[in-house]
């Protein structure tokens, strides 16, 4: 079995640019509520503009209908003044603030509307008597103050200055994992992929590429263990471990799926996730005796399928999984009655689709009772598979072996039939 090396496939889906975390205590939040200061009731109409001071800044923050502002992005190193204004009320102003979070109440009285400009705070403060902060402002920020702001700043500068240490680390490793994986040293991948992941887990590019390499291992350890069974248990260890990781992934970027500016690309790598998933479960189900991997196996291809913009993914991803639930059937018999219902399922919508009539006599074939239906099949698969498919010489051989000696009526060919499958008809 050829293992399938998908990195260049999921470069525009899955290897998504990892953009560094900066931390946030670099930026400062001002925050505070607007009210009348006779009746304490919310001001309506208010308008609340941010003006740094030190240096030349402008910010407007978010204002609710209950008169309270925000902003959580004005520089931290700054000072500033609060302008406050709305229809039918003076307008008021608050010099020294500092973005340290603190909430600010701010009381408004009747007056003419008018808006105040950085000219009429500056004139004001510069007549302001000592201590009065302007406009009924707060004081001067103490020395003690300034102190344990400058704490708190170097604090979070080094908090930053970390983050991107292990930002520019984990790109390292998650690089590192690309090669190897393309040089398909799995071993060598997973452990540089999940050295990433120490770094930054939420980051779904890591943990899809984790579950592709985990993926691809298993396959490797598969097929190796032909001569040396023992493999089969590391193959089992590395499908759960892709399908573990795959379910980190789908946990990530399910916000984004919801989020009508990233929906599109999002549920196409939800889908791409899912295959991936499926494909592990399909794996343990058919080939490692893990029976209730093939009804998982199923169920993840047709929500891969849902998602996917490809019109024929729906029945392709549904065989995929059928054929999961019928391999599993050796482990579990109830999942061959799973199996024959979901390749009805797909002739109810496709009447002639090949794979499910030689899916289905497959199945049949498996018990007495069923041999004639198996026979039917069959023989249905032969009048529609294309003629070079190498499965109508097996099928033609098993329709005779189940009529040789046994009850079962030979079943009626209804000649060779035109197919999407790519049958011809005989002239």
């Amino acid at each position: 079995m050829k293992i399938e090396n998908l990195l260049q496939a999921f470069a525009g889906c899955l290897l998504l640019l990892l953009a560094v975390t900066t931390a946030s205590a670099q930026v400062g939040r001002i925050e505070g509520e607007v009210v009348n200061a006779e009746t304490k009731q919310p001001v309506p109409n208010v308008e609340v503009v941010i003006e740094r001071t030190d240096i030349k800044g402008s910010y407007k923050p978010s204002i609710d209908k209950k008169g309270h502002f925000l902003h959580a992005g004005v520089p931290y190193v700054g000072t500033y003044v609060i302008l406050v204004s709305a229809p039918g009320f003076a307008p008021q102003y608050l010099s020294g603030i500092r973005p340290t979070g603190e909430p600010i109440k701010i009381d408004m009285n009747p007056g003419d509307g008018r808006k105040l400009t950085m000219e009429d705070v500056r004139k004001d403060l510069a007549s302001a008597p000592a201590g009065r902060g302007g406009g009924g402002g707060q004081p001067k920020v103490s020395a003690e103050e300034a102190k344990k702001a400058k704490e708190e700043y170097d604090k979070a500068m080094a908090a930053n200055e970390k983050a991107k240490a292990e930002h520019e680390n984990m790109k390292k490793f998650f690089d590192q994992g690309r090669q190897l994986a393309d040089a398909k040293d799995y071993t060598g991948a997973i452990n540089a992929y999940s050295e990433a992941a120490k770094l930054d887990a939420e980051q779904s590019a890591i943990w899809g590429n984790l579950a592709l390499a985990h993926h691809n291992r298993g396959i490797t350890s598969l097929n190796e263990s032909i001569k040396d069974p023992s493999k089969k248990d590391s193959a089992k260890e590395d499908f759960t471990a892709s399908i573990s990781a795959v379910d980190k992934t789908l946990a990530i970027i399910e916000p984004d799926v919801a989020n009508p500016a990233k929906a599109v690309q999002a549920k196409k790598n939800k889908s791409t996730y899912l295959k991936m998933k499926a494909d592990s479960e399909a794996f343990l189900a058919s080939r490692l005796g893990v029976a209730e991997a093939g009804p998982a196996s199923y169920a993840d291809y047709l929500k891969a399928a849902e998602l996917s913009d490809n019109p024929t993914d729906k029945t392709a991803f549904a065989i995929k999984g059928g054929v999961a639930l019928r391999e599993s059937g050796q482990f579990d018999k109830a999942n061959y009655d799973k199996a024959v219902a979901a390749f009805q399922e797909i002739l109810k919508s496709d009447p002639d689709n090949i794979e499910a009539f030689y899916n289905l006599g497959l199945i049949f074939a498996n018990e007495e009772k069923t041999w004639q239906e198996s026979a039917n099949m069959f023989q249905k698969f032969v009048d529609r598979a294309p003629e070079a498919d190498p499965r109508a010489t097996e099928a033609k051989s098993i329709i005779g072996a189940l009529i040789q000696g046994n009850n079962i009526k030979p079943p009626v060919s209804e000649g060779r039939r035109e197919t999407r499958g790519g049958a011809r008809k005989k002239p």
